[in-house]
This record gives C-alpha cells, structure tokens and sequence, in this order.
C-alpha cells in the first residue's frame, strides 16, 4: 500500500494507520494518539527556525504545490519523531525540526542532498538498502542501531513507505524513525536479570539435589526417592532452555510439551502426551505454559490425579489461528469441592493466559476435570 499525498487537501495518510501494512509479522502497532491529543513542543534551540523556503528543493523533487510548500513544514513539525523525505535515488530532501534534534543535527543544510544510506554506520548500510527496495513494493518497518551526528548512541523503529501524488507517479519516501533508545536499554536490563535469575534457579536446583543426596546416602529407599527428585530437577532446568536461548526464539510445542509435563510424570499416575501437532508458540506465550502447567501439575499433586494414582492426558491441535491445548484428568478419588475461598490457582493461569491473548476453558467431572487452553498463533 503507497502512502498518498493529496495536495489538494494537505492531507498526508502514515503506513501506522494501516494495521495490515507492517512488514513484520507479530509486531505490535505503535499507540494511537489519543482524540484531541496534540502535543505541543517549544521550537528546540539547536535547529534554526523551519519555513517553506528551507524545503525548496523539496518542492521541485517531489512537485509540491505552493499551497502544500507552506504547509508542510508546519505539518511535519507537530511529530515528536524523526520525519524524512526521501528522493527516488535515495537523497534526504528534508528531515523535520524534532528529526533533527533527535539526530543532533545543527542545520538542515548539512544533510541535504545526501544519500541517506550514508547517515547509517556500515553495519546498518545493507539493511536500508534493502528497505528502499522493498519499500517501493510496500511498507518497510525495522530496527537499528545509528547514532547522532555528535556520536550519541541510539536505537531507532524505523519504517520507510513509498510516496506518491494523486495521479499514482512514484515520488520518492516517506521514512519515520522513533527513538527506542530507552525501551531498548530497559530491555537489555530487563533481559540480564532474567539470565542472572535463571542462572540462580539453576544453581538452586543443583544445590537442593546435592543435599538430598547427601541426606540420603547410606539409605537404599531415600537414595531411589533422592534419584527420581534430581531427574525432575534437571528436567524442570532443560524446559527452561529450550524458549530462553535467543531472543524472541518461537518454541515448537512437540519440544516445549513434553520437556514442560515430563518432571512431574510418575509411574502412578503418569502424564501421556499424545502426538502433537507442527506448531510454534513465542516466547512469551512458551512462558506462559510454563507457568499454566506448573501451577496446574501442583495442585494435581495436592488435590488431583498426581496425588491419587490416577491418570492425566494431554493433547493438541491447531483450529484456523488458534492452538487448543486439552488436559484431560481423573483421579481415583470423588472431587468433593471445585474451588476454595482462598485457591488462587485458576485465577492466576487465567490472568496469565489473558496475558497472552488467551483463554482458559474448565469443565469438572465428578472424578477430575477436562481444561481446554486456547492460544493464538500465527
């Protein structure tokens, strides 16, 4: 989908107003600006006032009419991001007053003319050209390192969307850029604490398993017991790798299922996973899982079938967009109540599958309970 300039109107269409227009699948679309939300900024110092004669050139480019040419300057300048025109051979004919600033650009004249590869470090250069080529197909959305002018490190949402004028000739490039620098950096803190975590929890598991052995030592029927505790440990530690070795790395359910229910199988009451279907969950919603299963294998164990000789299937498949995960459990034992006043359990998976844009469907029997957990994927 081009992006239009109607210059009869002054009005400009953004590819963020299309939901449908990202490049990257699953990618969540930037907030809308609230109704009657204009946020208003003082000119900032480093940039010498804007006016249609700044963007002259920008009017032979891109044939702008004179009534847009005053216009527009005002126009782009009301975005907080980094706003550029872009000619066909890839030259910046203009970049807005917060552009910029963010850039720690002193004058518009300084880039001018340039290509705009050119403002990018080498690492990123391959990356843009790629966009132009395919945003001349339809809208290009991507992130990337590039810093400012003065060296500043940043980390830019970029997407790049071709131009054209009301008679459908090609124009050049819209190209806007937000400053992630914050999020990424929050991230990447966020993200070492997790591994820091993660690396504890390990060495917890190791540390409970070596006293158990020590406990158990000498004693034939405590060193079985001992045996069988440190094989769920290290099976709880190998589920946990499998969706935390890259970021975002999408999980197959065939791996992820069974790693995740195995720990708490036992010969009296095991869990059988039945074959599986050709799936992938993200890290997020592989997260989840965890979480949803742990939570429901620990109340077996107190209430259900894990504590009562008795048997729990799990099964899968995939209906349109959706994967539809069934636990099916009986127990030797008559359910006498289906919650208590103070269980939180079922509370807590469903705000974690809510989460994660799915549901939690529960239908008790008098010997157990059928859950049904939906989970959409792409």
């Amino acid at each position: 989908m081009a992006l239009f300039l109607n210059f009869n109107l002054g009005k400009v269409r953004h590819p963020r107003h299309f939901p449908s227009a990202g490049r990257r699948p699953g990618d969540a679309l930037p907030p809308a600006p609230e109704e009657g939300g204009l946020v208003s900024q003082s000119p900032p110092e480093c940039v010498s006032e804007l006016s249609s004669a700044s963007i002259a050139p920008l009017s032979k480019e891109f044939e702008i009419s004179s009534q847009f040419n005053e216009l527009l300057p005002a126009l782009l300048d009301q975005s907080l991001d980094c706003v550029k025109l872009i000619c066909r051979d890839g030259r910046v004919q203009y970049m807005n007053r917060n552009g910029l600033c963010a850039m720690e650009i002193d004058n518009l004249s300084d880039i001018m003319g340039q290509q705009w590869i050119d403002l990018w470090p080498g690492e990123a250069r391959e990356l843009i050209q790629n966009a132009l080529a395919n945003a001349a197909v339809g809208p290009v959305r991507f992130d990337a390192h590039c810093p400012t002018a003065k060296g500043s490190p940043r980390w830019w949402d970029v997407s790049v969307s071709r131009v054209e004028d009301n008679e459908g000739r090609w124009l050049g490039y819209l190209s806007v850029s937000r400053d992630v620098t914050a999020a990424r950096l929050a991230k990447e803190v966020a993200d070492i604490s997790a591994a820091e975590m993660r690396h504890r929890l390990k060495n917890s598991y190791a540390m409970v398993s070596g006293l158990l052995s020590s406990l158990a030592r000498g004693n034939a029927e405590r060193e079985q017991f001992v045996g069988e505790i440190r094989d769920r440990l290290a099976a709880l530690g190998v589920a946990q790798t499998l969706f935390v070795a890259s970021e975002n790395a999408p999980c197959d359910i065939r791996e992820l299922l069974p790693a995740l229910l195995n720990p708490f199988s036992h010969a009296q009451c095991p869990i059988a996973v039945a074959s599986l279907p050709e799936a992938v969950v993200n890290q997020g919603q592989a997260d989840a899982l965890a979480l949803v299963f742990g939570e429901m294998a620990v109340n077996s164990s107190k209430h259900g079938a894990l504590s009562s000789n008795g048997t729990i299937a799990v099964e899968a498949d995939v209906a349109g967009d959706e994967l539809l995960i069934r636990w099916s459990e009986r127990s030797s034992r008559h359910v006498d109540a289906h919650s208590r006043t103070e269980g939180q359990g079922l509370r807590l998976i469903n705000r974690i599958l809510t989460a994660r844009d799915g549901s939690l469907n529960v239908e008790w029997v008098d010997n157990g309970l059928d859950a049904l957990i939906r989970l959409r994927v792409a």
